[in-house]
């Protein structure tokens, strides 16, 4: 459960920078669901 937590925060400081549109941060996601063959 410690993992979860930690990438759960993990993953809301990666989306806290500005660096980033989210448009970017949305198609980079999915450009990583396809490289990963994650099913819908």
């Amino acid at each position: 459960m410690t993992e979860r937590a930690d990438f759960r925060q993990f993953y809301r400081d990666a989306h806290k920078v500005d660096l980033l549109t989210d448009r970017e941060k949305i198609l980079m996601g999915l450009a990583i669901a396809i490289v990963r063959n994650c099913q819908p």
